[in-house]
């Protein structure tokens, strides 16, 4: 079907006397700016049906278009799969459907939103991206328009989840310094486009920017104008989990004194003039639809003073007062939510000296909003017939946090693999009715808002049946944004970019990354993750040179900065720790890196001019203002960027030789590198630099024609790597070797071995262990026993370094090891003693009072040990409870069992106890491990 020819256009009917008709008015111009952004040419808007000309597009609710019901009563239209059903729609291309018209398409919805995502629908067919405006993604441009077949013939779903939204929060200095700049306040001319991309994206919910904001105040044309805005469009607000009754939590400082003399947010001690305060909201918001927050909390969200007996007392009063008020002006039916956030989920379940409100029958028309750890993990979720409660349950998830144990407010830090493992676990679990996310400033969090409204909405599609399928998703959102401009190929590369960025901050937020964070001298852990960084700057790089201008400035807010900015936070601070550690062994290469640290330090600074100011005419200046490196504090108080050492170079030349796997730089004396492995075959290095003002000749020999040596001589001013490797060919057995390096007038010995092990006979899919070491990624398994119907699956590209795997159904737990599924590995170790088997979970709560995340591990049909990741004393969400602090921070759990094994081949078996525990990888150890962030890198394993 043509819709746009020649610069003629179909036009678009809407019916005048529906009582949607100023929400669709706003939509459908929308939506004729869509069309014109394609094809140069804007459809003309009808209210009058002997205007529609020969092909037009119709779009009402059925019950109220009054063309769309005589199309239905005459039998043209079958509306009956989606009559009586939440938010669906039908296109669907009628002929000849009123004397003189030869064509219609029929976008009919159950309802008003229903009829505005079958608008939008239309939109994206043609091209246009959700992000349109947000992220200046601009469509393909066609002069000839066309609805293909399979178009013109469409009936949606239901959503998944009943109310699907985002929170603006933490909204300053970067949402506010913008909105201000570009608006003048949050007003409804801002509003207006978040509410366009919340339907564009499925949603239908919305929790309004609250630092300094107040949504029912902030109207340009009226003060009211933002809230009837929202109506028309048919977002759902509420007001966020500690602003009740329709009040923004920083008007009460404003206005408390139309309400009495105090200004204290005391329900106890100033009840009347708050009682007043929220009557006073509900009077102003009582004619539009709400999602009613009750309950309450302390000033500026913070907890609660009393006792936990005297604060569920106190909230019990509250609520009944609240509830009370709605009444009194017919809102008793209204829907009404109560978040169960921070310290009132005590509260919500109760301790053992007080009975919670869980079982308060009070509640039992309210939606209890349930909430994440602040970190995307959930915390205590419904189970057993709790999760059936009439009035259901909800979930507020965050993308975006300003609290302890310390904030991250700049780009996307939460893994899309991780958003998945943990919604779906809250819909297994029940929690259908309510879905929200803490997006802070809404930019740069294009993508995984995206994710989370889609998977929101088509559970069926994207959640637990749909493992493994974050990849796909990424590729089609890539290409809705870039795939007109650019080939497949490049599409799948620029969707890996995104993974790769992401899956890096996930690791550890970029604010809390230090110089020591990833380890210099084990593993090459630094320098691995560097290059990682390196060549994910470089990727981006080349995928952008690929982008026509039209579309450099989307490619740059959605895929570049976000990417490039966050691997130079890296490149930074590894940079530092290597200054810092060539400081110590007085070597001028410090003085390189500290170098490399300041043009670091520049370039996040120019990335960040270039986003403000750079792009897109200048349009988003002051979108990118929040601090976000070297926290010290919570919050941003204090940052800092990392700070670089330097030496000052000694008279004449000084070599000094540092060897991979120590410290210490070497002047004189004798070093050793690590073993080598015929396993591994591994490279190591030997850095010679020098301390002093003058360069020197150095010459490098080996005593062994084993010995492969990079360099054997040269000259350097400020250092060379030797990249020192084996000639396997030559080498059948244990043997040793010693290197000389001499230059500057000193000699510094290093010696080297090889550590021959025998695996000619050892079974396929063992692990060997080397270097005291077998390290184990958890997908690797020797076999997986599934136990009740409860099976291990692998989580592809989830965690820190290759994946993860978890029992599903997620929702089962086990008592005893012989009744849990277990996994199954195979390991050879080297000699008799106690070893140590560490294993890296991830950083789940507790979901019940009573669970924990208990696994148990044993070898060789002994009896399991019992373990639990997460100790006696924990706390999930509390900023106070250091275990919980190290489990964000490091994005892992780690506990570690302790088995007594003999030299040889052992069957070691990993059970699953506890429900939503994630396994990530393994480490079997002989002794202590030395410091690195993400363990040993995998061991060798025979095929």
């Amino acid at each position: 079907m043509i819709l746009v020819n020649q610069g003629e256009a179909a036009k678009i009917y809407i019916d005048p006397a529906a009582k949607d008709y100023d929400g669709l008015r706003r939509v459908t111009e929308s939506f004729a700016v869509d069309i014109n952004l394609v094809t140069g040419t804007k459809p003309e808007i009808i209210t009058q049906t002997e205007q529609l000309g020969n092909t037009a597009i119709i779009a009402g609710t059925i019950g109220s278009n009054r063309l769309i019901d005589r199309l239905i009563a005459a039998g043209n239209l079958d509306v009956s799969s989606i009559q009586h059903k939440r938010e669906c729609y039908i296109l669907h291309m009628v002929k000849h459907p009123v004397e003189g018209v030869d064509q219609v398409l029929v976008i009919a919805g159950s309802d008003k939103r229903g009829t505005i995502y079958g608008i939008y629908r239309i939109s994206e067919m043609i091209g246009v991206s959700p992000w349109v405006y947000f992220a200046d993604v601009h469509p393909e441009k066609r002069a000839l328009l066309e609805i293909p077949d399979n178009g013109l013939n469409v009936t949606s779903r239901e959503p998944s989840v009943k109310y699907r939204g985002i929170f603006l929060n933490d909204d300053w200095p970067s949402l506010g310094s913008w909105v201000t700049g570009a608006f003048g306040d949050f007003n409804e001319d801002f509003y207006d486009k978040v509410f366009e991309l919340i339907l564009r994206l499925k949603g239908n919910y919305l929790w309004p920017a609250m630092w300094s904001a107040e949504f029912s105040l902030n109207g340009k044309s009226h003060p009211m104008a933002n809230a009837r805005h929202a109506e028309e469009y048919g977002i759902i607000m509420g007001t966020s989990h500690h602003e009740p009754l329709f009040r923004a939590g920083s008007e009460w400082q404003k206005v408390y004194q139309q309400y009495g003399t105090s200004n204290l947010w005391d329900f106890a001690r100033n009840r009347q003039a708050i009682t007043d305060f929220w009557e006073e909201g509900i009077k102003r918001n009582k004619d539009y639809f709400n999602l009613i927050t009750l309950g309450m909390r302390g000033e500026s969200d913070s907890a609660l003073e009393g006792s936990d007996q005297e604060n569920i007392e106190l909230l019990k009063d509250i609520i009944r007062t609240q509830k009370e008020l709605l009444k009194k002006y017919n809102l008793e039916h209204a829907p009404q939510i109560l978040a169960v956030y921070k310290e009132v989920e005590k509260y919500w379940y109760g301790t053992t000296e007080v009975e919670g409100l869980k079982d308060w029958d009070v509640l039992n028309d309210v939606t209890i909003l349930l909430a994440d750890d602040n970190f995307g993990n959930l915390r205590k979720i419904p189970a057993g017939e709790e999760q059936h409660r009439s009035a259901g349950w909800g979930m507020y998830y965050h993308f975006d946090y300003h609290g302890g144990p310390h904030s991250y407010e700049w780009v996307n830090t939460s893994p899309l693999e991780k958003t998945w493992e943990q919604m779906c676990m809250a819909y297994d679990y029940g929690i259908r009715e309510v879905w929200i996310v803490n997006v802070g400033d809404l930019k740069p969090m294009e993508l995984p808002i995206s994710y989370f409204l889609d998977l929101a909405y088509d559970f069926e599609k994207w959640g637990t049946g749909a493992i493994n399928r974050t990849a796909a998703y990424t590729e089609q959102w890539v290409a809705q944004q870039f795939g007109h401009v650019v080939d497949k190929e490049a599409v799948a590369g620029i969707a890996q970019v995104l993974a790769d960025y992401t899956r890096m901050n996930g690791r550890r937020k970029p604010e809390i990354l230090r110089p020591s964070t990833f380890s210099i001298v084990q593993y090459q852990e630094a320098q691995r993750v560097l290059q990682q960084a390196v060549t994910l700057e470089e990727t981006a790089g080349k995928y952008g040179e690929l982008i026509p201008e039209s579309h450099k400035d989307a490619y740059f807010q959605l895929i570049y900065f976000p990417a490039v900015a966050s691997a130079n936070v890296i490149k930074m601070q590894i940079y530092a720790g290597l200054s810092q550690l060539n400081a110590e062994r007085g070597s001028v290469l410090a003085n390189k890196y500290a170098n490399l640290v300041s043009e670091a330090i520049e370039r996040d600074k120019e990335l960040e001019r270039i986003y403000n100011t750079g792009i897109s005419g200048g349009k988003w200046k002051g979108m990118m203002s929040s601090a976000h490196v070297g926290y010290v504090n919570w919050d941003a108080e204090g940052w800092s960027y990392p700070e670089a050492s330097t030496v000052i170079p000694a008279k004449g030349s000084v070599m000094i030789v540092a060897v991979e796997g120590t410290e210490q730089g070497y002047t004189i004396g004798t070093a050793a590198l690590p073993v080598f492995t015929n396993l591994h075959k591994e490279s190591y290095t030997i850095t010679i630099s020098s301390g002093g003002e003058t360069g020197f000749a150095y010459e490098v020999a080996g005593n062994a024609e084993w010995i492969r040596l990079g360099k054997t001589s040269g000259w350097t001013g400020t250092g060379e790597r030797i990249q020192v490797t084996v000639d396997w060919e030559n080498v059948r057995e244990s043997v040793n070797c010693e290197i000389t390096i001499s230059g500057a007038g000193g000699t510094v010995k290093v010696q080297a071995a090889v550590d021959w092990i025998d695996v000619q006979d050892v079974q396929p899919m063992t692990f060997i262990e080397a270097h005291n070491v077998v390290s184990i990624e958890a997908e690797h398994t020797l076999s997986r026993i599934a136990k009740s119907g409860v099976e291990w699956r692998t989580i592809e590209n989830y965690g820190r370094t290759l994946s993860s795997v978890k029992m599903y159904p997620d929702g089962v737990s086990f008592g005893l090891p012989e009744q849990a599924p277990y996994l199954e590995y195979r390991v050879l170790v080297q000699q008799d003693g106690e070893y140590s088997l560490t294993s890296y979970i991830a950083p789940t709560n507790h979901l019940s009072q009573f669970s924990g995340l208990k696994y148990a591990t044993g070898f060789d049909g002994e009896i399991p040990v019992i373990a639990d990741a997460l100790p006696e004393s924990f706390e999930g969400g509390n900023h106070d409870n250091e275990p919980w602090c190290r489990g964000v921070m490091n994005n892992i759990h780690t506990m570690t069992t302790r088995h007594p094994l003999t030299k040889g081949i052992h069957t070691l078996h990993f059970y699953g106890l506890d429900a939503g525990l994630v396994l990530q990888k393994l480490v079997l150890s002989a002794s202590p491990l030395p410091y690195s962030y993400l363990g040993p890198e995998e061991s060798f394993r025979t095929e």
